[in-house]
């Protein structure tokens, strides 16, 4: 006769059984799925405080290269001027197809020589034209939309005059980064979610909601995006 083994009795008690393990794995899905979506929206937001330091950093070199060119603003690669040396890219650089090393003839890199400050975390690739060097554009009110040879100066722009954004050119149908600026209604959301990150002019920057982003780019009438001086509509 076998001797009694108390182990194999609490074993047999606490062993668990296929109806058990399958609540344990539901109940375990049931909390991914809860946690999952918050994990990915604090992931996110991350990714957009990364964004707006970027953006900071951009937005303090335009204002140093400011401070050592009499309070001028860098050139936006504006097209009809876009050939002209400006804050992304210098002349002799093919937009079509252009390296992200083409950055470094840019008139803020001196400013800001850090490769990764010109690229926004949640702009994933694969670029298409100016997009290979970075994932902002400048606005092209910084030389009145092409009419004027020489960038206004900071003085000349109102206080909180939108100068870069990291919206997105893909989703129109005028020419996507196929310079360095832009006027602001090729511009959409893009790059996190309905808002879009901006910098202005005194080296802040903001977030600006989806339905202000579209009522301050659709106005006929002058706002922070729409901001040439002296102009009835800022344009």
């Amino acid at each position: 006769m076998r001797a009694f083994n108390p182990r194999s009795v609490r074993s047999a008690r606490h062993a668990f059984t296929l109806i058990e393990l399958l609540v344990v794995i539901a109940i375990i899905s049931i909390l991914l799925a809860i946690l999952f979506p918050a994990l990915s929206g604090a992931r996110a937001a991350a990714r957009q405080t990364d964004c707006l330091s970027d953006m900071h950093n951009i937005a303090l070199a335009i204002n140093l290269y400011a401070n050592d060119h009499r309070e001028v603003l860098p050139n936006p690669n504006f097209s009809p001027v876009a050939t002209v040396k400006g804050w992304l890219f210098g002349p002799g650089v093919d937009t079509a197809n252009c390296v992200p090393e083409d950055r470094q003839t840019g008139s803020i890199w001196p400013y800001l020589e850090a490769e990764r400050a010109y690229r926004c975390p949640s702009h994933k690739g694969p670029y298409l034209g100016t997009a290979k060097m970075t994932s902002y554009i400048m606005n092209g009110a910084t030389i009145g939309y092409g009419r004027y040879t020489t960038p206004l100066r900071i003085g000349q722009m109102q206080g909180d005059a939108v100068i870069l954004w990291d919206g997105n050119e893909e989703e129109t149908t005028i020419a996507p980064y196929n310079d360095g600026g832009s006027f602001p209604y090729e511009v959409v959301p893009g790059h996190h979610g309905t808002s879009v990150t901006c910098a202005v002019v005194d080296g802040s920057t903001v977030v600006i909601v989806e339905a202000d982003f579209y009522a301050l780019r659709d106005s006929p009438t002058a706002n922070r995006f729409w901001c040439v001086p002296n102009t009835p509509n800022g344009r």
